[in-house]
């Protein structure tokens, strides 16, 4: 066709009907920080569909990309052109052996759209078990991946230090399956062709630039279709829960110390859990101290009690976070008008959690509950293990500077420690790491000034890196965030040019970052 502008428009034109249950509607984010209205949304239920609707946009020089369930704060996700959801690419696959250097009956294959708590209940009726997890499992697996998203113990990286094996569509609709230099996939064995349709090629690259760069990709270098991870046999954990006192933890061979050297964290004669958080209040006691709660998770191979979630911490805990699910609105506006209210409830909502002996499977542990719907704004930045200090005292400052001009904090900050990754902008790239979340109820007047106030703060003291779903959108030049990732940013870059030849998986976030391949 000799006309290229109704070429592309016929392409567009194809597209809106190549998908079904394809419609132009207006998508936000849970946080209802972010919101477009794409001229084409749809969710693909097959890769054909997927390699359809990533061949045709890219014919019809729009973008293009995949959003999760929308618990990213951030605009990490989203496109106002062509957006898929992921919904119906919720399956798990078959492991061709076959195709394999050796046999592992730790290996997964699903399909990315499947979220954590659906795999959580395959993987349990297997006998298998994700290696660790975050607090919430109603994301979607690839979007866990592409944003580094982790559980917390140093043993541990993220979520995609799990992942193994990707295949994902990329410019121009081609199927490609990337996986590091010594893969798991056998070269000489593999087919070239997608296990569940073989009318789809599949080019396989072991390269690990790549490979890093794809797993958290930031949704910029292509749509991925299916995972290959790494699990663990099924396990339990006991977790207990227990208050300390601010000057203790920190002090010269104290708990903390041991914990972030490996050591025995409660002495020799006693095990160290193998998952290790902190929660605290910002605001001082009468004596001038600050009340942390330590979680210490222990795990076990050997079947434990399954306790209910109302047995979880103090009696009638599970209760009161359900309420609050429902009254964050109101209670928000209550601590706009009375601040100082704000003090107590922090050391209720500690106090609340205190329990010595929860046991259950493991994803039920991790997950933290019905409070994960409370109508709240998160972020999330990450730090070296030797600023753990500074930057919790920092958070005390900032805290205290705006409670005087009646801006309260409205749950309590959480500490994870989590392995370094080999992911080239993971947040734990190159270092065993740190993070530091901030919660506040959603509906406060003045919620978004004070995670703006910590966000700011750290990354000019701290030289922060900041989550790349839980942030809001602070990073707004390639310089910034060389600045963050100095040895690894641009070998990024590279890979994400590689795979986006034409600039369609270029999105709002490639626009903040300046490295869109098409800027609009």
């Amino acid at each position: 066709m000799k006309n290229p502008f109704l070429f592309k428009a016929l392409s567009l034109f194809t597209l809106s009907f190549a998908l079904s249950g394809c419609y132009e509607d207006t998508w936000s984010n849970w946080f209802k920080t972010e919101e477009v209205t794409p001229m084409i949304k749809a969710a693909p239920n097959s890769a054909s569909q997927l390699l359809t609707a990533v061949s045709q946009a890219s014919q019809a020089g729009k973008r293009i990309r995949m959003t999760g369930n929308g618990h990213s704060i951030s605009d990490v996700a989203i496109t106002n052109e062509v957006l898929l959801t992921p919904e119906a690419l919720n399956k798990p696959l078959n492991v061709d052996s076959r195709r394999l250097k050796a046999n592992d009956a730790s290996l997964v294959r699903v399909q990315s759209g499947i979220k954590i708590a659906d795999l959580n209940s395959f993987l349990d009726s297997k006998g298998r078990a994700l290696l660790n997890m975050g607090g919430y499992d109603g994301q979607t697996l690839a979007r866990i991946m592409m944003k580094a998203t982790h559980g917390s113990g140093l043993a541990y990286g993220p979520v995609a230090d799990a992942v193994v094996s990707l295949q994902m569509v990329v410019d121009g609709g081609k199927m490609v399956q990337i996986e590091p230099r010594n893969g798991i996939t056998n070269p000489a064995t593999f087919s070239g062709r997608l296990e569940e349709d073989s009318n789809i090629s599949v080019q396989l690259i072991q390269d690990d630039d790549a490979f890093n760069a794809a797993r958290v990709s930031i949704g910029s270098m292509g749509v991925v279709y299916a995972i290959t991870l790494k699990t663990d046999q099924k396990f339990w954990l006991r977790e207990v829960r227990h208050l300390v006192k601010w000057s203790e933890l920190k002090k010269q061979g104290g708990l903390l110390e041991r914990a972030l050297n490996r050591q025995a964290i409660y002495g020799d004669d006693k095990p160290s859990p193998e998952h290790w958080e902190l929660q605290y209040s910002p605001y001082a006691d009468d004596k001038g101290d600050h009340t942390f709660l330590i979680t210490d998770r222990y795990r076990s191979y050997s079947p434990l009690p399954e306790q209910a979630s109302t047995e979880r911490g103090q009696v009638g805990a599970d209760f009161g976070s359900a309420l609050l699910t429902v009254v964050g609105a109101p209670a928000a506006g209550i601590l706009d008008l009375f601040p100082a209210l704000a003090k107590p409830l922090l050391e209720t909502a500690l106090s609340s959690q205190v329990d010595d002996n929860y046991t259950n499977v493991s994803y039920k542990v991790f997950n933290i509950g019905v409070v994960n719907h409370t109508p709240v704004y998160a972020t999330e930045t990450a730090f070296r293990l030797d600023q753990v200090v500074p930057m919790i005292e920092r958070s005390f400052a900032i805290n205290d500077a705006l409670f005087a001009k009646g801006i309260p904090h409205t749950a309590p900050i959480a500490i994870r420690f989590v392995k370094q990754s080999d992911g080239l902008i993971a947040m734990q790239q190159g270092r065993d790491t740190g993070f530091m979340e901030i919660i506040v109820l959603r509906d406060g007047k003045n919620a978004k000034t004070l995670l703006q106030n910590h966000i700011y703060t750290y990354r000019q003291a701290f030289n922060t890196r900041p989550h790349w779903g839980l942030d809001l959108n602070s990073i707004t030049s390639d310089s910034q965030a060389r600045a963050l990732y100095p040895d690894t940013w641009d070998r990024w870059k590279n890979q994400y040019r590689r795979f986006n030849v034409s600039g369609t998986f270029d999105g709002k976030v490639t626009d903040r970052l300046g490295i869109s391949v098409r800027p609009r």
